[in-house]
């Protein structure tokens, strides 16, 4: 593991069998949960669903991992992309009743007037009248150094982010290939709508291997030309900038746009932008 991201990670040794070593496994975890900053809460909270099932007596339950936001029982919500409307009859987490499920929490909503059979893993229950689902978007996108060839322009991949899974073509917008190890900017263009925001983090795969990922930049593309400066200037505005820069590079490229839809797109707390 020493050359991934849990290269500082604390060992632990623990016996399944005799319980030795739990309590310092407790412990590191307490350490660092003590040392962990919340998840961040913008006021858009996103559930990205990865079970869809039915509890006699109680109805349609969906379960998840709560980010950008927190939900309260009562509470309308809306389903992304299929544009259903519930109200959350109540919320669980960890087997427990709460009244507020908080960013970064395992979720289970219990919602009202939704069939199961309307829902499926990848949709994203929210908050009603900002998400809007994408076919294409912007990403700096990385390949994996220990890959055997190149990823060449327009090639099919399969993508993932949050729950949901779709395949997709890659656009180079710098150059005919990307080698192992290399990054590069590039366009997406998905072969289904989905629920995605600005710096929401991807993978893309082949049939046999992981080939990739990166950093979603612009959730709703409009088709670049290749091998311009300016557009991957002001991409690299939007990937790194300011909150005046990334709402400037954003209105660049799209506008008009109402200003619900522009914090979306930016993916900034309203207070900030």
């Amino acid at each position: 593991i020493k050359p991934t991201t849990l290269s500082e990670a604390p060992i632990v040794a623990v016996s399944a069998v005799t319980g030795e070593g739990l309590p310092d496994l407790i412990s590191a975890i307490d350490e660092l949960l003590n040392s962990t900053e919340p998840r961040r809460d913008i006021g858009r909270p996103r559930l990205p669903i990865d079970r869809v099932f039915t509890i006699s007596g109680s109805g349609t339950i969906v379960t998840g991992t709560l980010i950008d936001g927190s939900l309260s029982r009562g509470q309308e919500v809306e389903v992304i992309p299929p544009n259903l409307r519930s109200r959350l009859r109540g919320l669980q987490t960890h087997k427990a009743r709460i009244d507020v499920a908080k960013p970064g929490s395992r979720v289970a909503a219990n919602l009202i007037g939704v069939a199961t059979s309307q829902l499926k893993r990848g949709d994203v229950l929210t908050n009603p009248d900002w998400l809007v689902p994408t076919t294409m978007l912007d990403a700096k996108l990385r390949l994996l150094p220990y890959l055997q060839r190149p990823l060449r322009h327009n090639a099919t991949v399969s993508f993932h982010t949050g729950t949901t899974e779709t395949m997709a073509k890659v656009r180079m917008l710098e150059k005919e290939e990307l080698k192992p190890g290399e990054s590069a900017w590039a366009q997406l263009i998905l072969d289904k709508p989905v629920a995605v925001v600005k710096n929401d983090s991807f993978i893309i795969r082949s049939p046999m291997d992981t080939l990739g990922g990166g950093s979603i930049i612009n959730p709703h593309a409009r088709r670049h030309r290749r091998f311009r400066p300016a557009i991957i200037q002001s991409l690299e505005a939007s990937g790194s900038g300011t909150a005046q820069e990334v709402i400037m590079a954003t209105l660049a490229t799209r506008q008009p746009v109402e200003q619900v839809a522009l914090l979306a797109q930016c993916n900034l707390p309203a207070s900030e932008a």
